[in-house]
């Protein structure tokens, strides 16, 4: 069982309304011996998803549909109240929308592995505020070391200069290219190498090549 969190009137939470609409809080149709049904969080964004169990389960009769959280003045079998399961709800939602916010702004792409250690981080009594799940996420993608320089085009025909490599410091296998782009904002983005492989989508015939490495001569249109 979670320890108890204290939540006094000036915490961060209380000081947050906003409620994150790409992460949504659901129960599971199946029940427990005790008849209750695990709390399922499913978070979409970006093209990516993913969806896990919290750890809490309640009964149907004690979840509020609307607001998505358990309702108030209720417990679990194993004692958990609905002040505890909503307190994780709520700062499960505040992470989603810090890091949303600051991946939509540096135009970087949130990979799978990152909103599982997002979701894992807000659920873990070791981190005690949204803001440190926040900068866990995007403070964790470092650069590596200048190498040759090459160019890429994207579906939409924009084009980029690869700058280096990159990886996450804190999830092992994420690995990244830094571009950055020419002509307009000139702004760098951070995009995981799975999209500079061929990806066969469903019902397309061809697979589909997000960014194709060109000339100099193409890129600079000479």
């Amino acid at each position: 069982m979670r320890k108890n969190v204290r939540k006094g009137n000036n915490c961060y939470l209380c000081r947050i309304n906003t409620i994150n609409m790409s992460v949504r809080f659901t129960l599971e149709k199946r029940t427990n011996a005790f008849g209750e049904c695990p709390i399922r969080v499913s978070w979409s964004f970006g093209g990516q998803r993913y969806q896990t169990t919290m750890g809490f389960s309640v009964k149907k009769a004690d979840w509020d549909e609307v607001k998505r959280q358990a309702k108030g003045q209720t417990h679990n079998h194993t004692g958990q109240s609905s002040d505890d399961i909503n307190f994780y709800i709520k700062r499960i939602s505040i992470a989603v929308a810090g890091i949303e916010k600051h991946f939509v702004r540096d135009e970087l792409a949130l990979t799978k592995e990152m909103m599982k250690r997002a979701v894992s981080d807000a659920l873990s009594n070791d981190i005690a505020r949204p803001e440190d799940i926040i900068d866990r996420c995007i403070g964790g993608i470092v650069s590596l070391p200048m190498q040759k320089a090459r160019y890429y085009r994207d579906l939409t025909g924009r084009y980029y200069k690869f700058l280096c490599d990159a990886k996450h410091k804190f999830i092992q296998g994420d690995s990244f290219y830094i571009l950055q782009q020419l002509f307009d904002r000139c702004e760098r983005i951070a995009v995981p190498t799975s999209q500079f492989r061929p990806v066969r989508e469903k019902g397309n015939r061809y697979p589909t090549l997000y960014y194709k490495e060109v000339s100099y001569e193409e890129a600079f249109g000479r």
